[in-house]
C-alpha cells in the first residue's frame, strides 16, 4: 500500500487542487484509492475531496486501499519529515519557486518523488535547469483564473440580493463577468465570446437580458436596481435552467463589491477538480508517475 503526500513549504501553493487532480486520475485508472489527511498524527478522509468527488469511504480505509494520498498541511519540515518516516511514505512538494528545493531534496532524499510549481506567471514559466535540484521538476504549472472562480450561490452572498429564482441552479461556476449595454456586435454573438458567464444588467433591460440567454453560455442573471425582470425573460431562464438573482444595488456598485469578493475563494466545486486533472494530464507523464508512486523506496 504505497502512501503518497502532497506537501509544501509554504501556505496557499495550492495543495488541494493539484491532489484532487492527482486523486482523480488515480481514480480514473481504476486503482482503489483513498484520500487522506492528517488528524493527531493520523490519517483520516479528506473530507472536501471526498465530497466533491462523491468517493464513498464507508466500507474502505487506508489500510486496504492500493494507493493512499494524504494531504499535509504542516509546513514545518522537519515534523513533515517525521510523518513520512511514520508512514512509509513518498511526498510531492507544492511550491510556488525553487527557493527551498535544495533544503527539501537534502532532508527528504529518496522519499522526494520531486516538485511540482505552482502558479507560475506566464512570463516567468521558464525555469533554470542549472542546478541539480531542477531536475527533480515533475511540471510548472502557470497561474489558473479558474480557481479563482465562484459559484453562483457564493456571488449572491457577495451582494443585497432580494431574490433568487431558479435558486437550485445556483452550483454554476462563474468564469466571467460581462456588463449589459450598447454593443456593436449582435448581442448573442458578443455574449458567446466568454464562457460562464455572469451578465450584470439593469433589471428591466430584456433587449440585453434575452441576447444573453440566446449566448449558450450564460450560466447567471443579475439583475441590478432591485427590479425582477419581465415575465418572459423569467420563462426563458427557467426554461434554460439559468437561475436570476435580483440584487439593491446598481450595476456599477454590483461590479465593485463583485470585484472586492474576488480576493477571499476557495476549492469547492468538482468543475475544479475536472480542470486540476486536465491541466496535470497536459504537463505530467502520469504513467511514469504511477510507476514510481509504486515503486519501493531506496534506502
Amino acid at each position: 500500500m504505497p502512501v503518497i503526500c502532497i506537501s509544501s513549504s509554504e501556505k496557499d501553493s495550492g495543495k488541494t487542487a493539484i491532489l484532487s487532480g492527482i486523486v482523480k486520475e488515480s481514480l480514473d485508472r481504476g486503482i482503489k484509492t483513498y484520500v487522506g489527511e492528517l488528524e493527531q498524527d493520523e490519517i483520516v478522509e479528506h473530507k472536501k475531496i471526498n465530497e466533491l468527488l462523491d468517493i464513498n469511504n464507508k466500507n474502505s480505509s487506508h489500510s486496504n486501499s492500493d494507493l493512499v494520498f494524504i494531504e499535509l498541511n504542516e509546513n514545518d519540515l522537519t515534523a513533515q519529515k517525521k510523518v513520512l518516516d511514520k508512514f512509509d511514505a513518498k511526498v510531492i512538494f507544492i511550491e510556488k519557486n525553487d527557493d527551498n528545493f535544495v533544503n527539501i531534496e537534502k532532508l527528504f532524499n529518496d522519499r522526494l518523488v520531486g516538485f511540482i510549481v505552482n502558479g507560475v506567471k506566464k512570463y516567468k514559466k521558464n525555469l533554470s535547469n542549472d542546478n541539480e535540484s531542477n531536475k527533480k521538476i515533475i511540471a510548472i504549472l502557470e497561474e489558473q483564473r479558474f480557481f479563482m472562480t465562484k459559484t453562483v450561490d457564493a456571488i449572491s452572498k457577495s451582494l443585497t440580493t432580494s431574490n433568487i429564482i431558479g435558486e437550485q441552479n445556483t452550483d454554476k461556476i462563474i468564469e466571467n463577468y460581462l456588463i449589459g449595454g450598447f454593443v456593436l456586435d449582435w448581442g448573442p454573438e458578443y455574449f458567446s465570446t466568454r464562457k460562464n458567464v455572469a451578465l450584470v444588467v439593469r433589471g428591466d433591460r430584456p433587449d440585453v437580458q434575452l441576447s444573453a440567454l440566446q449566448s449558450g453560455t450564460l450560466n447567471v442573471l443579475i439583475a441590478t436596481n432591485n427590479i425582477t425582470p419581465v415575465e418572459y425573460v423569467i420563462y426563458e431562464a427557467k426554461k434554460l435552467k439559468i437561475p436570476v438573482v435580483i440584487v439593491e444595488e446598481n450595476t456599477e456598485e454590483s461590479i465593485g463589491k463583485l470585484s472586492d469578493s474576488f480576493e477571499d475563494y476557495s476549492f469547492d466545486h468538482n468543475d475544479k477538480i475536472m480542470h486540476s486533472n486536465k491541466l496535470l494530464n497536459e504537463n505530467i507523464n502520469f504513467d511514469e508517475l504511477f510507476d514510481v508512486f509504486s515503486a519501493p523506496i531506496t534506502k
